[in-house]
């Protein structure tokens, strides 16, 4: 498999087990200023609860955002990570009183997960609070929720939320730490009561030697069409195509299933939790 390891073995070992870990000081209060400043002369657009610069900008626009973002990343990065690269990174930002809230979830799947391990790097831009958003991480779910999770398919264990809501470890972090986690971590972030945006930016470390591959769920086939596709793919807005280009080879077609998963083995894994009685 191709992993792009940390340098640091301590924190490898945490990744491995927890599904993530939390590098306090990542970036230097000149980098997180040269962020916000990025963010807000791109950040124009504040009606809608969650703005990504990827995918809210005009084509091109958010390719361009990307590279400012990385040049400012990568020499950070390199000090961790060993057979890295960070193809693509953007701006997301919670805007407050807009009534979003990502429920817990796992990311789409971007790459070959047989194949390919990738790694969310995510570090706000301002301090997280109680109130503008923080994230939240459910620990060692990436042990249990083992499946891939194509774009355009619906996450099957909403029925589970009540109780992971029991796991959540809420991340407190600082502006300019850097935290990271597994493509299959359960994750989520509350709604933003504050007064102000809450911006991040985040990007995947891949290996140097991965290729993304898109997923897509085809619901009337109730299948998963497989691309060879490259990171201009996702810049360019591909994947919102009724067709998808033929310069994107098709590799394969499966049957979408996805593996049961209950109350009774959520219990199992995390230890049942005792809720007392009022």
């Amino acid at each position: 498999m191709l992993i792009p390891k940390f340098k640091d073995p301590a924190l490898e070992q945490e990744l491995t087990e927890r599904g993530y870990v939390v590098i306090p000081g990542f970036l230097s209060p000149e980098d997180v200023d040269r962020l916000l400043t990025l963010y807000r002369a791109s950040h124009q657009e504040r009606e809608i609860g969650c703005w990504n610069s990827l995918y809210d900008l005009p084509t091109g626009a958010g390719a361009d955002l990307s590279a400012q973002i990385r040049t400012v990343a990568e020499p950070r990065l390199d000090e961790y990570f060993m057979d890295w690269k960070f193809p693509s990174a953007l701006f997301i930002v919670k805007n407050p009183g807009r009534g979003h809230e990502s429920l817990v979830h796992r990311d789409d799947s971007v790459f070959d997960e047989e194949q390919v391990q990738y790694r969310q790097c995510w570090v706000p831009l301002v301090d997280l609070t109680e109130t503008n958003g923080a994230l939240y991480v459910v620990p060692r779910s990436h042990k249990l929720f083992t499946d891939s999770r194509p774009m355009f398919a619906k996450w099957p264990y909403e029925h589970l939320r009540p109780r992971l809501e029991q796991e959540f470890e809420v991340l407190y972090a600082k502006a300019g730490d850097l935290v990271v986690y597994l493509e299959r971590t359960l994750h989520g972030s509350p709604l933003n009561v504050g007064d102000e945006p809450r911006p991040v930016f985040q990007g995947g470390v891949i290996h140097r030697d991965a290729e993304p591959l898109y997923s897509r769920y085809i619901a009337d086939r109730n299948e998963v069409d497989y691309y060879q596709v490259d990171t201009a793919f996702f810049h360019n807005k591909e994947y919102m195509k009724p067709v998808i280009d033929p310069q994107y080879p098709l590799v394969r077609t499966e049957p979408y299933t996805v593996t049961e998963i209950t109350e009774a083995d959520l219990d199992a894994f995390f230890g049942e939790k005792v809720v007392a009685a009022h």
